[in-house]
């Protein structure tokens, strides 16, 4: 009854604090491409059909991804063949097999999004019972759940986007993997192993948990039952992995943005990056930090030794994602989990001599303290959806565009192309190439950029291009 009582208390919590943050507004960039590949349906994601074959892929990358001025071409010649992979963001399928469920609900963008909190509920479970499980601590259990459900990343991370989905098999894998270390049950080890591919359906950095399990799992049951479970998993959730390859795309995807592209996360530097993240949630990475400090220096040897997978695959996590400079909460996620679950184990063995009530007081600082910087956050930087996308939208659909061709600003190309798919919609990203557009080629229409949304149509008696608004 009484972890009845705290996961009800945790979640009910979770909820008042979350309930202001989901956006209503249309679906950006990334959500609009992820959506897009959804409506494709469970059986392209499955076979990966349509898509570049990985001879054409590496083919058409070696030749032209490494010029800036052809970018945009690619993009549009993928968009125009409703390649799934590229819609996908070269993303394992597993996510998207949950947005295909849920769009035959046709919910609004807001409920869609509401959903997505589905998965950090699941992981709060698995740590929470995790902890239990392998610590019989209650402490342990609350801090655990709670350090990572309340946290300012878990909250504000309610887009569309598999990254939430990633952790909770990243989390349940670690914590097989523990159990297996303590044990020796071989049903753990195959859990953990099955768990992790389920990670690398989802996410491509799942390579850092595939290295974690060699590199922790000691005397295993059988080398090669376990690369057949994690085979025929993956077989099973994605075979277009195996039968076509499709998985090596993302790697060479990953590399060539990290070779070629400066800043494709974004325009903050690396220095930048973390400091805006240790600026957006000071207290929490303090509490990290104190609990980095107690696991080097007063946790006895056999529970540092239990923590340690996860603690390595927190470090690894965050050598892998180190080119990925966007304070973006999404992108700590796979590496957060982690510290946050040790953290909350750690706290829970560093007072676990203490008298009830002192004992009590520390967790309760504890929770209160993760819980009022995620308030405070929520209260002072309430997201807001963008006033432009929503009028962008309301434009086009007002001018009528149905099978005709637009010009418009690049980051406004993938929600285009969700909710107006008939509109042949070309991006560029500055005036000067909008300019160089326009005269090579004829469009129908041309969307500026700013806000109120300016929207220019060739007129049926001049060739210039008249404004709308």
């Amino acid at each position: 009854m009484k972890h009845a009582l705290a996961l009800a208390a945790i979640l009910a919590v979770f909820v008042f604090v979350a309930r202001r943050d989901v956006l209503p507004g249309p679906y950006y960039y990334d959500e609009a491409d992820y959506m897009f590949a959804a409506s494709l349906g469970a059986r392209a994601n499955w076979t990966d059909r349509p898509s570049q074959s990985l001879a054409d892929f590496v083919r058409v990358g070696l030749a032209e991804g490494r010029n800036p001025a052809k970018r945009a071409q690619l993009s549009n010649t993928a968009r125009a063949g409703s390649d799934v992979n590229f819609y996908r963001h070269w993303h394992g399928p597993l996510y998207f097999y949950w947005l295909s469920f849920i769009a035959r609900l046709r919910l609004d963008e807001r409920a869609t999004r509401g959903l997505s909190y589905v998965f950090p509920i699941l992981t709060t479970l698995v740590l929470y019972f995790g902890s239990l499980w392998i610590f019989a601590e209650t402490a342990a259990a609350i801090l655990s759940a709670a350090l990572f459900l309340w946290s300012y990343a878990t909250v504000f991370t309610d887009e569309i986007a598999p990254h939430q989905l990633f952790v909770l098999c990243s989390m349940a894998a670690l914590i097989l993997l523990m159990k297996w270390r303590a044990t020796g049950n071989a049903r753990c080890w195959y859990g953990s192993v099955i768990a992790a591919a389920c990670a690398f359906c989802t996410l491509e950095v799942a390579f850092v948990l595939v290295v974690v399990l060699i590199l922790c799992a000691g005397r295993i049951p059988s080398i090669g039952k376990s690369i057949w479970t994690f085979l025929l998993t993956v077989a099973a959730l994605w075979p277009a992995a195996l039968a076509k390859l499709t998985f090596v795309k993302a790697y060479l995807f990953m590399a060539y943005l990290a070779v070629f592209r400066a800043s494709a996360w974004g325009r903050t530097g690396l220095l930048e990056t973390w400091r805006l993240r240790f600026a957006q949630s000071p207290v929490e990475w303090l509490l990290l930090s104190f609990a980095g400090m107690l696991y080097f220096r007063s946790l006895d040897s056999p529970t540092r030794k239990q923590l340690f997978p996860v603690v390595l695959y927190g470090g690894l996590m965050i050598l892998a994602l180190l080119r990925v400079n966007s304070e973006t909460p999404r992108y700590m996620l796979p590496f957060l989990a982690a510290f946050q679950f040790a953290a909350g184990c750690t706290f829970a063995f560093a007072i676990r001599n203490w008298k009830p009530m002192p004992s009590s007081v520390a967790v309760t600082a504890i929770l209160l303290a993760v819980l009022g910087e995620t308030l405070f956050n929520v209260l002072a930087h309430p997201v807001l959806p963008s006033p432009r996308l929503a009028d962008v939208l309301t434009t086009i659909r007002a001018a009528n565009l149905d099978a005709k061709q637009l010009l418009a600003p690049r980051n406004d190309v993938p929600t285009i192309h969700y909710y107006f798919p008939r509109i042949a919609t070309r991006g560029y990203l500055e005036a000067a190439e909008r300019d160089a557009i326009l005269t090579q080629t004829d469009c129908d229409a041309v969307l500026d950029t700013g806000y109120p949304v300016a929207l220019w149509r060739r007129s049926r008696d001049s060739p210039h291009y008249l404004s709308r608004r």
